[in-house]
């Protein structure tokens, strides 16, 4: 009789194990269907937090007003700054996009722009204009702006006074090498995530 209990018990304990073992596994599909459309959005998510936007209607305005694209703003903002207005350097350069007092003078000088030049509106209006201002002396080539933007035009300029210089293959300071690679790609990242306009803002 007790051996009977014995093997009635023991069944009973495979039954509830067996149960609970159901209820675990049934408790993990289903929290695995409801994650599953967050894991599916997780790549778009990831990027938009390694490429943030913030500012987008002062870098809209201020790229239509120098004749800049937008994404190419945010992609240097990014790169200078992680979008933060007060970050400052150890050479002296102040804010988004990281402009030196310096710069800042010229820039005014040149541009007309008065304002504080470590206030985030105008540190994005002046980096803009200095953008375009490169562009134009450059001739639009990205590589030469962004390397004089980082490195200053007098370092480039001596550069490109060297025969058969490749601005692609040929920046002797690692720091400007990465520095150019790195908005080129943020600027492609923010081009697929918000559009070319900046128009696709994160929800």
């Amino acid at each position: 009789m007790a051996a009977k209990k014995g093997r009635e018990s023991d069944s009973y304990g495979r039954w509830r194990r067996r149960r609970r073992r159901g209820i675990l596994l049934l408790a993990v599909i289903l929290v695995a269907l409801a994650a599953l459309p967050l894991l599916l959005m997780a790549p778009e998510t990831v990027r938009r937090f390694i490429y943030p936007l913030e500012y987008e209607e002062t870098i809209l305005a201020a790229s239509e007003e120098y004749g800049v694209e937008p994404v190419l703003v945010a992609a240097v903002i990014r790169e200078e700054s992680r979008f933060d207005p007060e970050v400052e350097s150890s050479q002296g350069a102040y804010g988004l996009m990281q402009i030196q007092p310096e710069t800042a003078r010229f820039i005014s000088e040149r541009s007309g722009i008065a304002s504080d030049y470590r206030g985030p509106k105008t540190n994005i209006r002046m980096g803009t204009w200095y953008l375009n201002y490169l562009q134009n002396r450059y001739e639009g080539d990205e590589r030469l702006v962004l390397a004089a933007y980082n490195s200053g035009e007098g370092t480039v300029d001596v550069w490109l006074s060297e025969e058969g210089f490749d601005v692609a293959s040929d920046i002797p300071f690692e720091e400007t090498r990465d520095y150019v690679e790195d908005v080129i790609e943020a600027e492609k990242n923010y081009e697929e995530l918000y559009g070319s306009d900046l128009s696709r803002r994160q929800e």
